[in-house]
């Protein structure tokens, strides 16, 4: 690998659509300015004289478009085709230095002087004088030779504050840390200095704590590579913060312009696609657990799992069924898409059974074959695995096999070759067949050893690529496309529920769950993933959850089990899942705490129809379902770190237990922008007691045990909720909406009749499975009339849908006795 940075730069005329600056430099390196729409804006740098660069990646996958580009993505200069590119002004510096280019949102400095080298600075059109962002001066553009990698430097300023980049370690900000773009199987990590986890998301946003202004940067490459925010510092050049990529196709950035971070966030999903939506009974509790499929009696033991659960009051809507199921009767190998009869003489009756008591199955899936395993020659032949360059036969490689650390010989899948997906796909649809209805990709982080090995048609006109240049993780969103097309193919009306551990940008198009991985369990991880499943959610995945009660290590003790199921009810995910030698972690392993488990789990089931309005949000916006408190208050320094409590959507302020023995906690409450309103802005759902925002100290609740936590509601919330039943869709339970109203205490006698405050939400209904199907909005808005609430319900359908439950209620926090006034019309 060797840097140079091109200089000698000058202008030639454009060439593709929303280029408003071509630049060439002496050493034959092109560097364009595209104008994709006023605040999304696209910058691309690469060697076009490289002797090699036929090997490069020219297209792109992150990028959402056609389905028929899932396997070869599409060109990257074809990108364009998907933005409006509107004009922008594009003015000559007198001294001919530079250019200025200037669209409704954001003006562009670009320094080019004849004999030096490129740099930019970004700037609101209304407030040019006060960049956003500021290349590093003379090294802003490196190219790495030979194999197409590039780096970006940026001047790093001490007012910034950087988040994203998907799943990192513990905290929320990302400011003086580095991280390895790659992913790897991170059993057992630490959640605050393991690095690289399972994903690869090379986006992030950056707020201007001055100017409190938010911009992102996602490079589109899926190479390995560093993103460093300020750990790595050279006097030579002065503070910076750098991007590199090892290999690819030079360097393709995007920079989205907020101002806030909402805005960011939907021009970033915008560009590489939209959360996936789930059914509905993704929202519910989903078992797991390594020990059930590993049994002997396995099929006897998950039998028994609605019997249980009916047993102690427990809601349940899916299984998650390990890979134990695989497992080779006679050489304990894991051979995907078989199944042990000795331990599941029947499968089909035991998910017929399951679904009858309305639990559902999800199965793991591994992207591999091993070499013992029965069909692995016939894919080998047919040229279905990832190929060794050197020979042009399929790799052979070392994989997880049997039991902790145990790994035999085998291949993995190339799932952009006819053969690997073909065989991917029929086996999914056995499943399927078989009656399981949601696909789990697990182990999906493909370790490949060699960067030369090949893929057979990921690159431009259907081509190959190497591992090096289109990144092992192509290969996992390949994965994900593959599973969720056989998917939609064998049941086009049912919304797929596909989950996978590892992931990359644009996976969330296809896979509408993820989690942490297979955490450690500790105190330390309880609290430590907490700000790891923010930044996910920043980055596009919203959702994620974890493993609750920690996959390895030992059993959770009573409280930390307690207090990691108070936190996981918050979650867009919400699983208990291990792999422990004591044996499965379930709801009632501790009988004395059961109740409080119950509890915590029943709220998560009132909570459905909020959350479930929530995903929606996230899947036709991209807003993420649990946010950091700086989304919500960018306007507040005080919260600008906050990683350890988070807002669930925009009402509810989560601040979970996570210190062993405490029974309070401190929170930091944030403030709303008007100062009026700011007296009392937050409700503690437990108490009714409402509080001030902002404040220098942090505010003391107490939270004994049997309390989740602190949740606070914001002033004006409307939280709709709904009944407890053991399973969503359940015959005849779904009865009622309750819904959760928070208006602020009325005014003094004196002041009363001048109350101007309205506060709306919009709740999703529709029938929780049906792709495109029928839909039912309510409107319900809340006012303060002469010490009264006077709520206003709008009903709207789509596609002839109408809820099935049977009426609404509204709820005022504990101890107001103020009269509700409802009012209820029809629009639509």
């Amino acid at each position: 690998m060797r840097e140079f940075i091109p200089s000698n730069f000058t202008r030639r005329p454009e060439e593709h659509k929303g280029e408003v600056l071509r630049l060439h430099s002496a050493e034959g390196t092109v560097f364009t300015v595209n104008i994709l729409d006023n605040d999304t804006i696209r910058i691309r740098h690469f060697d076009a004289s490289a002797p090699n660069k036929d090997r490069w990646q020219h297209t792109t996958h992150s990028v959402h478009g056609p389905a028929s580009t899932n396997i070869s993505g599409q060109p990257r200069d074809s990108i364009p085709r998907l933005y409006p590119c509107p004009s922008a002004a594009v003015t000559a510096w007198e001294d001919g230095t530079g250019y200025n280019i200037t669209t409704q949102s954001v003006t562009i400095r670009v320094s080019a002087p004849p004999t030096g080298t490129i740099a930019l600075t970004l700037a609101p059109t209304s407030h040019p004088t006060q960049p956003f962002l500021e290349d590093l001066p003379h090294r802003a553009y490196p190219l790495l030779k030979p194999d197409g990698g590039a780096r970006h430097f940026i001047r790093r300023r001490d007012q910034d504050l950087h988040y994203g980049m998907g799943e990192r370690a513990s905290p929320l900000s990302l400011n003086g840390r580095r991280f390895r773009l790659e992913t790897m199987d991170a059993l057992g990590y630490n959640p605050e200095l393991t690095d690289p986890l399972y994903k690869l998301v090379p986006f992030h946003i950056t707020l201007d704590t001055v100017t409190r202004i938010a911009h992102g940067i996602f490079y589109d490459s899926f190479a390995e590579g560093f993103a460093d925010f300020g750990q790595e510092i050279d006097a030579f050049w002065g503070p910076y913060r750098s991007h590199t990529l090892l290999s690819g196709c030079g360097l393709d950035m995007y920079i989205f312009y907020g101002p806030t971070i909402e805005n960011v966030i939907e021009r970033y999903t915008g560009l590489v696609g939209r959360p996936a939506m789930p059914p509905k009974y993704a929202l519910g509790y989903l078992a797991s657990a390594m020990g059930y499929a590993e049994s002997e009696n396995a099929q006897e033991l998950i039998a028994e799992l609605p019997r249980l659960c009916r047993k102690w009051n427990i809601p349940c809507d899916l299984l998650h069924l390990s890979s134990g199921y695989t497992v080779d009767e006679s050489t304990g190998a894991r051979n995907v898409f078989t199944w042990n009869k000795k331990r599941f003489p029947d499968p089909e009756k035991l998910i017929k059974d399951l679904r009858k008591e309305g639990i559902r199955i999800s199965a793991n899936v591994k992207p591999w074959l091993l070499s013992q395993h029965p069909k692995y020659q016939q894919v080998y032949d047919a040229d279905g695995f990832i190929k060794n360059s050197e020979t042009n036969l399929p790799r052979s490689t070392r994989l997880w096999s049997a039991g902790n650390g145990a790994t035999s010989t085998g291949s993995y899948f190339d799932l952009s070759s006819a053969a690997g997906r073909k065989f991917w796909q029929e086996g999914v649809k056995s499943l399927l067949a078989a009656g399981i209805e949601s696909i789990w990709n697990d182990n999906n982080e493909f370790s490949l050893p060699d960067n030369n090995d090949t893929y057979a048609h990921t690159n431009l006109n259907g081509g190959s690529s190497t591992v090096g240049h289109a990144g092992r993780g192509l290969q996992t969103l390949l994965m994900a496309s593959a599973s969720h097309e056989a998917m939609v193919s064998m049941f086009p009306k049912r919304r797929p529920f596909l989950i996978s551990r590892s992931a990359v940008s644009g996976v969330q198009r296809f896979a509408a769950q993820s989690w942490s991985g297979d955490n450690y369990t500790s105190w330390q991880t309880l609290k430590h993933n907490i700000p790891m499943g923010l930044n996910c959610g920043l980055s596009g995945f919203v959702g994620y959850g974890h493993d609750v009660g920690g996959f390895v290590g030992p059993r959770p003790e009573k409280e930390l089990f307690v207090r990691w199921v108070q936190n996981g009810v918050f979650h867009p995910r919400f699983c208990i899942h291990s792999w422990k030698d004591e044996g499965v972690t379930e709801p009632w392993m501790y009988p004395e705490v059961l109740p409080i488990i119950r509890d915590a789990i029943h709220l998560r089931y009132k909570l459905i129809p909020y959350i479930y309005t929530l995903y929606n949000e996230a899947s036709v916006f991209g807003h993420p379902i649990i946010r950091p408190l700086i989304y919500e208050f960018q306007h507040d320094c005080a919260i600008q770190q906050s990683s350890f409590e988070f807002m669930l959507g925009p009402h509810l302020l989560i601040a979970s237990v996570f210190e062993q023995g405490s029974r309070t906690r401190s929170v930091r409450l944030p403030c709303l922008e008007d100062p009026v309103q700011n007296k009392a802005a937050w409700c503690d759902i437990n108490t009714g007691i409402w509080y001030a925002g902002g404040g220098e100290k942090d505010v003391e609740f107490a939270c004994p045990l049997e309390q989740c936590g602190v949740v606070l509601a914001k002033r004006g919330a409307i939280v709709p909720t709904g009944p407890v039943y053991n399973y969503v869709g359940e015959e005849g339970k779904d009865c009622e909406r309750v819904y959760w109203l928070f208006p602020p205490p009325s005014p003094p006698q004196s002041e009363i009749g001048g109350e101007d405050e309205v506060w709306e939400y919009v709740c999703f209904e529709d029938d929780g499975e049906t792709v495109d199907g029928g839909v039912t909005h309510i409107v319900v808005s809340m006012r303060l009339e002469f010490g009264m609430v006077v709520v206003e319900v709008k009903y709207g359908a789509r596609n002839d849908f109408h809820v099935r439950f049977e009426g609404c209620r509204f709820v005022l926090p504990v101890g107001d006795s103020r009269k509700i006034r409802v009012s209820t019309t029809l629009f639509g």
